[in-house]
């Protein structure tokens, strides 16, 4: 297929159906006025409830169940928002109807909301007017709608085929778990390269050291650069002092380059397709996988903080242990479980070690022999070349003890628990996969394959 057949075949894959359509909007807008209607009864002033993200902009794709509703209100509300009273009228709406919910937390709380298969989030925030400083996070998103609105015209269909490519390839989402591209900086780069099929060949070109789009007019490069320090720049139209695409990662920028390559150089409809063959590795490098249960009642980006905060803090510290590191990542399902899956050179390191001293017209020589000539369990103090050496036991030559060790010793308060649950999982042969459940499996195969499905 050529790429033009390829786009018109994936056109139709991320297309929301007409029945899909209706069944999104009216539930969405049944939503809006229970709201509407409870928060009126509360006596509430002044306000709006809203649709906002994907689903008012019409680029949602097809199988998404997520839906954003916002209570957009008054200035004076900011503390009832902060203190949570506001979130305790909306559990008290969701209540009276009969509607399942839970808390979520951001930088402030709000509710998400369950009503046949739609995740429903329901975020307060305060009316603020374009270059006006927001007061909470959410304030721009209403000004982010209606810029997009008014800009993307007919082209939502090229913004699904990028959300689609984005979601194939592993980088879309702003999220820490993910370091991607959001689905807001998805609709910027339609409206700045004016097509997708212009857009892919633009990454195709960016370059991995930084990339700055300014459609204010605001910055010149140097400056931005400067000021954002982020390999992608793309200043926020309704906000200039703001980096959109802030939370993209160098690894997330140099994947969509390369992912954009490869679709130029072989368009296939899969990369708009949200599953894919796994190819199975017959066989392994030495792994451990860290399996833990998944914190309750906390905000998916506060977990990943400290996912992210651990793997960083093993990988460093397994090489002073003299553990080399090859590859490492983290998964969740961000509900029951975490995988850490660190991919080391070996599991097991020689018992004993060689420990250098300092040389021998050191002033620190004299400790180092009256901390090591009368201890039976070395070898040495000894000469080599012109420092003192000895052989030690090592403190840790098993892989998984010395994670266990290292974990102990790090600070994090939502994953404590976690980490005292965990279950540690040597990767030896393919059959050692057998430890895990089917999904799990399939994490845990595909990385240690480690070649992107998309490469050919």
């Amino acid at each position: 297929m050529n790429i033009e057949e390829v786009l018109s075949e994936a056109i139709r894959i991320v297309t929301p159906s007409p029945e899909e359509r209706v069944r999104v909007i009216d539930t969405a807008n049944e939503v809006v006025k229970l709201l509407t209607n409870g928060l009126s009864r509360r006596g509430y002033r002044d306000f709006t409830v809203s649709i906002q993200g994907s689903i008012a902009k019409d680029t949602w794709l097809p199988g998404d169940r997520d839906i954003d509703i916002f209570i957009i209100l008054p200035r004076d509300y900011i503390d009832r928002i902060r203190d949570g009273s506001i979130t305790n009228d909306l559990i008290g709406i969701a209540v009276e109807n009969d509607i399942k919910w839970s808390i979520r937390y951001a930088q402030h709380p709000y509710i998400q909301l369950l009503i046949n298969e739609f995740e429903i989030d329901v975020v307060p925030c305060i009316r603020i007017s374009p270059g006006e400083k927001p007061l909470t996070a959410a304030d721009r998103t209403p000004l982010h709608t209606e810029f997009v609105n008014g800009r993307l015209g007919h082209r939502a269909t090229d913004v699904r085929l990028l959300k689609a490519f984005f979601k194939s390839v592993g980088v879309y989402g702003a999220e820490i778990k993910v370091q991607g591209f959001s689905g807001y900086v998805s609709e910027l780069l339609i409206i700045y390269y004016g097509s997708f099929l212009n857009t892919i060949k633009a990454i195709s070109n960016w370059s991995t050291r930084h990339v700055f789009i300014d459609m204010t007019g605001a910055y010149n490069e140097r400056d931005a650069i400067r000021k954002f320090k982020s390999p992608v720049i793309i200043i926020d139209p309704v906000d200039p002092s703001r980096n959109a695409a802030a939370s993209i990662s160098r690894e997330v920028l140099a994947t969509a380059i390369a992912a954009s390559r490869e679709f130029l150089r072989n368009p296939r409809v899969e990369f708009f397709m949200r599953v894919h063959k796994a190819v199975k590795p017959t066989w392994v490098l030495p792994t451990v996988v860290m399996r833990m249960p998944y914190p309750g009642n906390t905000s998916p980006d506060v977990v990943w903080g400290e996912i992210r905060k651990l793997l960083s803090s093993l990988n460093r510290n397994l090489k002073k242990l003299d553990f080399e590191v090859i590859r490492s990542t983290a998964w969740s399902d961000d509900k029951s479980v975490i995988l850490l899956i660190i991919t080391l050179s070996e599991l097991e390191l020689p018992p004993y070690e060689l420990h250098e001293g300092p040389p021998v017209n050191s002033n620190a020589v004299d400790g180092f022999i009256r901390k090591y000539v009368n201890e039976p369990s070395v070898v040495g103090p000894f000469i080599r070349g012109s420092r003192w050496f000895v052989v030690r036991k090592r403190r840790f030559y098993d892989a998984v003890d010395a994670i266990k060790y290292l974990v102990s010793t790090i600070s994090l308060k939502h994953l404590r628990a976690s980490i005292t649950n965990a279950m540690y999982v040597k990767i030896r042969s393919v059959d050692d996969l057998n430890n895990f459940e089917q999904g799990e499996r399939a994490i845990i195969e595909e990385f240690l394959w480690s070649r992107p499905w998309w490469l050919t």
